[in-house]
Parts: structure tokens; sequence; C-alpha cells
């Protein structure tokens, strides 16, 4: 791939606003309206609850997940530090993308918050052309086409570690990257591919990096123009790396000084407890008021709700759903409890190469008798009050969206323990309920157990799964108990989010870190930066988020169809063969429930990617 620097400064003059942005994106924003919060209808008496106090309210804390993974602050995150909290709720805070997607409780393009304009295309639709809108840096310097190039040579040059790579897409179909002028760069690609997916997926994964503060190779370096070569923008890459790994560093490190987001780290501890300080620079179109933004962190959704209930130190917390009926005592500690669909699906991934397990899931049959001993809808009831939704293939059902298929509507495995005893059976298996069932039929053939398994093997495997989320224990409990009606051992091995990401890992079989067989997080995947439902990166034989190894040729071909297509039905045929193909276990997902200080106004409606929007909070009243 070509890249070309261009100017290095662009001029004030503000691109004309490119109009309706493609199809896709006008068709998410009006088909998701049911992603809006609902108000529950509790409302708290005026004055009470939240941290800062009366009219004087200049500060609101922030309650983070459970357990949730340390930040990580350089925008070229890799794989290992990757996690959504870490964008929605700290990263993109401080350094602003070159698109926004979350709009009015929706997961629609949103051009307000972009730092450029909607791309327009020629060449047939081979180069897309971005003008970017007048931004500057904190320091006063312009956000220039020079810091997208940057951003673009550093990725180049590190590829293989970014969270975001998969093989043969961005970047590696991009052909060349020209800064014509200051604001403006053209992306040529190696074919025309379905413009909504260029924008949704590909375009949206660019963050502007200030080129004028970064591009040294260490700390007393001087800036200057070392990217511009494969081995300079190397060197780059891992000096900013290595500084993006000293977490005690991120307020004092001049680095992280230069945002471009409405909020720079004031304090910064690596226990996750964060105060951000409002950028007075900041370009956007809404400025903070709040003197401070503070983030704490919790070890289990029972502590972070004992602070809400007792009326404390959070201004803007998350309802754990299994303590859903306690609303109206929440309304009467000061809060106002609203919940909202994510743009999401939920799952439990499987090794395909570990040495006992992969064997087993390579049976297409025999994750057809998992998935339907999965019983979803008492799931959603029992262990998440009603708050949440099933998962029945790789794209979203809810919010209300033009993208799910009628038979992902519908569903394809409902919860059926007869059907699964009937399956194992009828492939060899004597079938053990409340017992080990075990393989009395080894060999390939139709009616035999299948390839790899020997005769005698149980139907044993163990679940890792997220701790400190008592809604999760319980689903997952349910389905340890469903699993033995088919005579299917579930082992259950709880554990940290930490601990349970860095476990969780692409291996090769025999590699002592291919010891994981299956993993179960609170949320498996949010479509965020790639918001366009397709599923590459999870699902794709090369996709860097595929720990488990899924592999299937038929699978990539029509996962590729959906980037070159405009056709929906390219969607649709990839959407309904994953459904029915079950490369992991779809597993229900949790609505999110926000319970936030009747003294703050302009927290909703929210966002369906997580994304906050501190600086958009007022004092209410």
């Amino acid at each position: 791939m070509r890249i070309h620097a261009g100017a290095r400064r662009r001029g004030r003059r503000r691109a004309q606003l490119a109009g309706v942005a493609v199809a896709a994106t006008a068709a998410l924003a009006a088909g998701c309206g049911g992603g809006k919060p609902v108000d529950t209808g509790q409302h708290a008496p005026a004055g009470a609850g939240g941290t800062s106090g009366g009219a004087a309210l200049t500060s609101a804390t922030f309650a983070e997940p459970p357990n949730s993974p340390t930040y990580y602050i350089f925008p070229l995150t890799p794989l290992t530090n990757y996690n959504g909290n870490n964008d929605a709720q700290f990263q993109d805070l401080i350094y602003r993308p070159l698109y926004w997607f979350g709009k009015d409780g929706t997961p629609g393009f949103n051009d307000r918050l972009s730092l450029a304009d909607t791309p327009t295309y020629r060449d047939g639709g081979r180069t897309a052309v971005v003008k970017l809108k007048p931004y500057k840096w904190s320091d006063g310097t312009p956000i220039t086409s020079r810091d997208v190039v940057f951003w673009m040579n550093l990725l180049v040059a590190a590829k293989d570690n970014w969270a975001g790579y998969v093989p043969g897409e961005f970047p590696d179909n991009v052909k060349s990257v020209k800064a014509q002028g200051a604001d403006t760069i053209a992306f040529t690609f190696d074919k025309a591919y379905n413009p909504d997916w260029v924008l949704y997926n590909e375009l949206s994964q660019i963050t502007p990096m200030p080129q004028h503060a970064w591009d040294k190779t260490s700390a007393a370096g001087t800036v200057g123009d070392a990217d511009m070569t494969p081995a300079g923008a190397k060197k780059v890459y891992a000096f900013l790396a290595k500084e993006g790994g000293k977490l005690g560093s991120y307020a004092a490190n001049p680095l992280w000084k230069v945002v471009s987001g409405p909020w720079r780290i004031g304090s910064f501890d690596t226990s996750n407890r964060v105060t951000l300080v409002p950028n007075p620079a900041y370009s956007g179109p809404v400025k903070p008021v709040l003197k401070t933004f503070k983030l704490v962190p919790f070890t289990s959704d029972t502590a972070e709700y004992n602070v809400l209930r007792a009326g404390g130190d959070l201004d803007y917390g998350y309802l754990p759903a299994q303590n859903a009926a306690q609303i109206p005592q929440l309304a009467s500690n000061g809060y106002k409890v609203s919940k909202t669909a994510t743009w999401s699906i939920n799952y439990t991934v499987l090794n395909y190469n570990n040495a006992q397990a992969g064997p087993l899931f390579k049976q297409l049959y025999i994750r057809q008798a998992m998935q339907t001993l999965i019983d979803q809808g008492t799931w959603v009831k029992a262990a998440l009050g009603g708050y949440g939704a099933e998962t029945h293939g790789p794209v979203p059902i809810d919010p209300p969206n033009p993208f799910a298929s009628p038979l992902l509507k519908q569903g394809v495995y409902p919860y059926a323990p007869d059907k699964a005893v009937a399956m194992l059976k009828a492939h060899g298996w004597d079938v053990k309920p409340d017992g080990v069932s075990t393989c009395a039929s080894p060999g390939s053939g139709p009616s035999q157990c299948g390839a790899g398994i020997k005769g005698g093997a149980g139907l044993h495997v163990t679940l890792e799964y997220a701790n400190g989320i008592a809604a999760l224990d319980r689903g997952i409990q349910s389905v340890q108990s469903t699993f033995s009606k088919a005579g299917i051992k579930l082992e259950l091995k709880p554990e940290p989010l930490d601990t349970l990401n860095a476990h969780e890992v692409r291996c090769k079989p025999g590699e002592s870190k291919c010891d994981w067989q299956m993993v179960q997080g609170d949320l498996a995947w949010t479509f965020q930066p790639n918001y366009y439902p397709e599923g590459s990166l999870i699902f794709s034989s090369q996709g860097s988020s595929n720990a488990g190894g899924y592999s299937d040729p038929q699978a990539d071909k029509l996962i590729t169809a959906t980037h070159i297509s405009t056709d929906h039905q390219a969607l649709v045929a990839y959407e309904d063969y994953l459904a029915r193909q079950l490369p992991v276990l779809w597993t229900p997902k949790p609505d999110a429930l926000v319970a936030v200080s009747t003294k703050l106004s302009g927290t909703q409606p929210k966002d369906p990617f997580g994304n906050l929007y501190p600086e958009e909070w007022r004092p209410a009243g």
C-alpha cells in the first residue's frame, strides 16, 4: 500500500456537508427506534442521590462494569488490550475516531460527532474521499490529513498486533492513501466494495493521531517524519505501544496530554480509578460543563448496587438485572432507571483446537444438541428479570433493525431436551441423563460419534465464565442443569474478566495455552468499531477475534460477499447460514439498565454501543 503524506496542516475552511449518508445509514437509524431507552416510570424526589450536591454540581461519578479490564490509551490498541469498555468509557472520550456511530439511542451514523464528512466515491466506487472538519488538537494544532496518514502508516507497520486486523481486509485491501491537501484524504481500495461496509467497518476504525507530537522513536527524540518509511513506522509504533503499556504514567506523560476529545486525563491508577478533566480546546459541538468526570471500579455488580441502594457516591451506574425489582427504592434514593438494548450478540466460545473437547465441538450434531439444551427464554425471564433478549445468530434481533433476517427473528434451535437426546442417540451415544453420556459407536459413519471421538469418550466439558455478575452466574447454572438432561456434564469455572480474556486465546492443538474449552463473558460481542453486522472478525477463518478457531470455507465466502454486494440478501445468506451452523452457542444478552442521578440531565437516551457522553451532561433543573 502506498501512503502519501501531503500537506502537514490545513486551513480553516469547512467542507460542505456530504448530504445523506449511505443507504443503510438512514435505514439503520429509522429501523432501530426500539433501541431507545424505556422510561420505567419511577422518578425521584428533587435533590436526592448522586455525589455533587445541589445546584453547584461540578462533578459526576460513573460506575464501571464489574471487573473491567484495565484501560489502555494508545488508539492502535493491541488485541491483548482490547475490550469494548475501553473504547466506550475511556479511549473515545480522549481520542475521537474519524467517524462516530450511535445517535439518539440507535446504532446509526452520527455526522454531528464525526471528525469528517461522509465519504464520497469515485473511480467506480474504488476510491473513498474523506473531507475533514475543522477540528484542533488540545494544543491548538489543526487536525489534518497528515494525522490520518500517520495512523495508517503505523497501522500497516503493526497490523499483526492490532485488535481489528483480519488478513485481506483493512488495511490489506487499501492500495493507496493520498493526502490531497490538508483536509482531504483519498483511500483507494483493491476493488469496489459495499459503501455501507466501507463506512461502517473500514473507515470507522481510524482514529487520527497527533503526528506533530507523536512521530518519534523515543521520549527524548525529535518529532519528524519517521513514519513515512516502513522501518521508521515500526520504530514509532514500538515506542508508542511501550509508552501505552506504562499505565501508571498516563496522567503525567506528555504524549497523552495532546488529545482530540472533550476530555483528558487528570489522574489514573492501574485499578481503573480514573479522573478525567475537560479539554478546554475541544472543537466539538458540545463542550463539557462538569469540571471532573470520575470512573470508579467495582469487583462485582452486587458491590455496585449496594452503593446505589445506599444513595451514595454514584451519579451514573447500572442496575444488575437480578435487582430490577428494586427500581422503586432507587427512585426514592434519587435515581431514574432506564433500559436500552445494546447493538450486540451473546454467545459461548468453543475451542475447536482443544485436544479433549475440540473433536466434540467439530461435530455439528453435538453443537445442535447443546444449543437445544439452552433455555434462552427462561434465562431471560429468571436470570435477567425480563431485561434481555435471546440471540439466534450472528446479527442482533434487538433492538429492531433492518439487518436481522426472518429466520433469525424466529430462531432455529428452540429449547427441546428430547430432541437433544434423540440427536445424540442417533449418532452412537449411550445417553445417561444426570450422568455422563459416552460414545458407544466410534467412527465417522452417519450413525457414529464422529471423527476423533474414541469409544467410551464422555460428554464432559469445562466452561469458564466471568465472575462477579449474579445474573450471568444464574444463567450459566441453568445451562449446567439443562445439559445434564442429555448426560452432558458441564464443569463450571468462574473467573475474573481479565483472567478470562487472557485465557481465551487462539491456539494450536497441543499448545499449553490451548487448555481452555468453553468461555462465556457477560456480553460476547458488540459491533464496534465494526458497526455493520458481518462477522469477519469473529467468525471468519482468519478473524483476529475468532479465538475458538472456527473455520468454514462456506462461511468465509458468505462473509466476503457482504463486503462487496449491496444486495441485502448477501447479509441474509450469511446470517442464516451461521445461525444453522452454530460456530458458537448462542446465549441471551442482557439489556443495559442504567441508574442516573436526577441531578443530571443530558444522559439519555443511552447509546446502544455503551458510549458515554459526559461532555453533554448538565445539572438538572
